[in-house]
């Protein structure tokens, strides 16, 4: 009766690992699920209200700072809440004194009325 016991335990341990390796093995056909970790793809910018911008950068920070698009230097604006391509109108905000460097915030804030041209 005990050999019949574990005979009938085997048998059923192998029919788990069985069945655990045939569902997994009709899984591998379907695509992983990935997760949305804020990728590149999938980025979204967050708006934010202009009262927001601003803060006090340094004036070394200030100086070695350049577009990331075009690797030009870059000038303060007036009222101290962007940085500005004067090249091609794109507005890095600074926000809470840090700029942010993004092509893509400077592409979403491009001003074309800021736009130098070069002298003649």
């Amino acid at each position: 009766m005990k050999k019949l016991v574990l005979l009938a335990v085997a048998l059923a341990a192998i029919v788990g690992i069985v069945v655990a390796v045939l569902k997994f093995l009709d899984r591998r056909d379907e695509p992983l699920p990935v997760p949305s970790r804020g990728g590149v793809d999938d980025f979204e910018l967050q708006s934010y209200d202009e009262s927001e911008l601003g803060g006090e950068v340094s004036q070394e920070l200030l100086a070695i700072l350049v577009c990331p698009e075009d690797k030009g230097p870059l000038k303060l604006s007036a009222d101290g809440k962007w940085l500005i391509n004067p090249r091609n109108g794109y507005r890095y905000p600074i926000r809470r004194g840090i700029p942010v460097m993004l092509i893509e915030e400077g592409r979403k804030n491009r001003d074309e009325t800021l736009i130098e041209l070069p002298a003649s």
